[in-house]
């Protein structure tokens, strides 16, 4: 049985219509952190992905589906319904290459009949304050990317930007949803004692 759950973020960045392109949205980034559970021990893998103007834009559309071809038994998110996966929706629709856009898409179906968790719901949903107030005030600090920098990190070519920022997210992520967990006490503990090992640094 498959015993993984998934937290996943993403970034993405929304182009205004030029005289020779619509407006689109443009999927710029994803990260992913997996927590195995295998035999009473617990494993992580902490992954992401980044495509800048360099770069062919479907490479992160595409790195996320080959991640999620084998649906977690838990996926993790933060604000899923308002805001994450209407924008990869909108990137899939405004993709340039339609086929990377359709396997993503087959993938986020699959994934979606499973069970998948809206960690926002525990701190208000649609209507919780930013991620990283959150983030600080449950002890989980995570500083954001501006949409301003982001942007910047896309145009000049900065994966690590991107990269430590995706990373940050999925892992504060995973800490937010263990505070609202009664059995969480020996998970925080175990996220803890990887938090200060080298393998909890993203590589770009």
């Amino acid at each position: 049985m498959n015993t993984d759950t998934v937290i996943l973020a993403t970034a993405w960045i929304h182009q205004p219509a030029l005289s020779t392109r619509p407006a689109r949205t443009l999927i710029v980034g994803a990260a992913t952190l997996t927590v195995r559970y295998r035999f009473c021990d617990l494993g992580f893998d902490l992954e992401a992905h980044s495509t800048t103007v360099t770069d062919d834009p479907h490479e992160t559309m595409t790195w996320l589906a080959e991640r999620l071809h084998v649906p977690p038994a838990r996926l993790l998110l933060w604000r899923a319904e308002d805001i994450v996966v209407p924008s990869l929706i909108s990137a899939c629709d405004t993709a340039r290459d339609t086929m990377a856009a359709a396997r993503l898409l087959r993938e986020l179906k699959l994934v979606f009949e499973g069970d998948v968790i809206d960690v926002a719901e525990g701190y208000g949903g649609q209507a919780a304050t930013s991620f990283d107030a959150v983030a600080h005030g449950a002890g989980a600090p995570f500083v954001q990317l501006s949409s301003a920098d982001l942007a910047e990190a896309h145009r000049t070519g900065c994966h690590g930007a991107i990269r430590q920022h995706l990373a940050a997210r999925v892992k504060a992520t995973w800490q937010l949803w263990l505070k609202g967990r009664e059995d969480g006490d020996s998970l925080i503990a175990a996220t803890d004692t990887w938090l200060n090992t080298p393998d909890a640094e993203v590589r770009a």
